[in-house]
C-alpha cells in the first residue's frame, strides 16, 4: 500500500468511527426523549368543558391499547432514524474516501517533489538543492535537512577528490626521484662505485618517503573506522615515550622539549592515542626554529584527559590554522629542511580525536608557533589502566 492509500484509509476509518459515535449518541438521545407509554394512560385526565372541570378515567383495556400503539410508534421512529442515519453515513463515507484521496494527494505533493529531486541527484550534480516554495512546516524542514545533507555530501566528495589527487601527487614525487636516479646511473656507461652509492642513497630516501606516506595513509584510514575495544590509556606515559623518541632523534634541530606530565586517563585505542600524541610532539619539533622550544603538558580536567603542546616557531596566521588539519596541507615550506613533512600529521590527529569523540583547540601565538590542546573522554570511575 502506498502512503497515499494508507492516509486515505486512515482518514476514512476516522470519519467512520466519528460518524458511528455520532449516530449512537443521537439514537440514545432520541430514544430517551420518546416516551415508552401513552400520556393518556398514565392516570386520570382533567378536562375543562362548558359544564365545568371533568376528570375522565380511561378503562384499563383502552390504556393498554394506547401503550401498545405508543411503543409501536416509538420503535418505528427509532428504526427509521437508524436506517436513514446509516444511509446518510454510508453516502458521506464514500464522499470521505474520495475527499481523503484528494487531500492525501495534495498533502503528499511536496514529498513527491522532494523524492523526484532526490532521484535526480548523483555524485556529478550534488550542487543541486531541493527547492520548496512553502511556509515553514514539516516539509520545508525536510527540504532544508536534505539540502544540509547534500552540502555535507558535496563537501565530502570534493574532499575525497582533492585527497586522491594530492595523495597521487605525493606518491608520484618519490617515484619520479627514483626513476631519475636510475636513469642517470644507467646513462653512464661506466658508473663508478661512488655514483652508484649516490643513486642508491637517493632511491633509499625516496623509498623511505613513500613508506612514510603509505603508513600515514593507513593510520588515517584506520583512525576513521572507529574503536572496537576501548581501554584506559594514560596520556602522561604516552607523552613521555613520544618525547623520549623525539629528543633521541639527531634531526631535532636543537629544539628543547620540556614536560609537565600529570596522570590523565583517556578511554580509547592505545595505538591510535600513541600516534596522536607522537604526531603532536613531532609536529611541534619539526615545524620550529633552530634552538627553539616545545612544552608538553598532560592533565585531567572536567571529565577529559587533556594533552597540550606549545611550541615556538614561525608565525602562523589565524586564518590558516584550521586548514593545517586537512590532509597534505602545510604552512610555509615544510618540504625542505632536515625534517621534511608529508602533511598528514595533524590530519591524523584530527581524525583520531574525532573517532574518540574528543575536541581540539588551536591558537596561533603572537611571537610564533602554535598552542594545540586535545581533550579526550575519560573512562568511567573505578576503571583504571589495563
Amino acid at each position: 500500500m502506498t502512503l497515499r492509500l494508507r492516509l486515505t484509509a486512515l482518514y476514512s476509518a476516522l470519519f467512520l468511527l466519528a460518524g458511528c459515535a455520532l449516530l449512537a449518541i443521537t439514537y440514545l438521545l432520541v430514544a430517551r426523549a420518546l416516551p415508552e407509554q401513552s400520556l393518556l394512560s398514565r392516570g386520570p385526565v382533567d378536562y375543562s368543558g362548558a359544564g365545568g372541570p371533568l376528570r375522565l378515567e380511561l378503562p384499563p383495556a383502552f390504556r393498554e391499547t394506547l401503550d401498545e400503539e405508543a411503543a409501536r410508534q416509538r420503535s418505528t421512529a427509532l428504526h427509521q432514524l437508524l436506517v436513514q442515519s446509516a444511509l446518510g453515513l454510508a453516502l458521506t463515507a464514500v464522499m470521505a474516501v474520495l475527499l481523503g484521496w484528494l487531500m492525501a494527494g495534495r498533502v503528499l505533493r511536496p514529498l513527491r517533489h522532494v523524492t523526484d529531486a532526490a532521484h535526480r541527484l548523483s555524485p556529478d550534480n550534488l550542487y543541486e538543492r531541493v527547492e520548496l516554495d512553502r511556509p515553514d512546516d514539516e516539509f520545508k524542514e525536510l527540504a532544508e535537512t536534505i539540502n544540509a545533507m547534500l552540502a555535507r555530501l558535496e563537501a565530502g566528495f570534493a574532499f575525497q577528490r582533492r585527497f586522491a589527487a594530492t595523495a597521487s601527487h605525493e606518491l608520484r614525487t618519490p617515484l619520479t626521484v627514483q626513476r631519475s636516479a636510475a636513469e642517470v646511473a644507467l646513462a653512464d656507461p661506466e658508473p663508478s662505485v661512488a655514483s652508484l652509492r649516490r643513486m642508491a642513497g637517493k632511491i633509499l630516501k625516496a623509498t623511505e618517503r613513500q613508506e612514510g606516506i603509505i603508513d600515514s595513509l593507513l593510520v588515517l584510514a584506520r583512525s576513521q573506522e572507529g574503536i572496537v575495544h576501548p581501554a584506559p590509556v594514560d596520556l602522561a606515559k604516552v607523552a613521555g615515550t613520544a618525547i623520549d623518541d623525539v629528543t633521541s632523534d639527531s634531526d631535532g634541530n636543537g629544539v628543547s622539549v620540556t614536560r609537565d606530565l600529570r596522570p590523565a586517563l583517556a578511554l580509547g585505542d592505545q595505538p591510535l592515542l600513541e600516534r596522536l600524541v607522537a604526531n603532536l610532539v613531532d609536529n611541534a619539533v619539526k615545524h620550529n626554529v633552530p634552538g627553539g622550544w616545545t612544552r608538553v603538558r598532560t592533565v585531567a580536567s572536567q571529565g577529559h584527559a587533556v594533552v597540550e603542546v606549545v611550541n615556538s616557531g614561525p608565525y602562523v596566521p589565524p586564518s590558516v590554522v584550521a586548514s593545517l588539519f586537512e590532509p597534505f596541507r602545510r604552512h610555509g615550506d615544510s618540504r625542505s629542511g632536515p625534517r621534511k613533512g608529508v602533511g598528514l600529521g595533524l590530519a591524523i590527529v584530527a581524525a583520531i580525536t574525532s573517532t574518540h569523540r574528543g575536541w581540539i583547540t588551536t591558537q596561533s601565538r603572537a611571537d610564533g608557533g602554535l598552542q594545540i590542546s586535545v581533550g579526550l573522554p575519560m573512562p568511567p570511575p573505578g576503571r583504571g589502566p589495563a
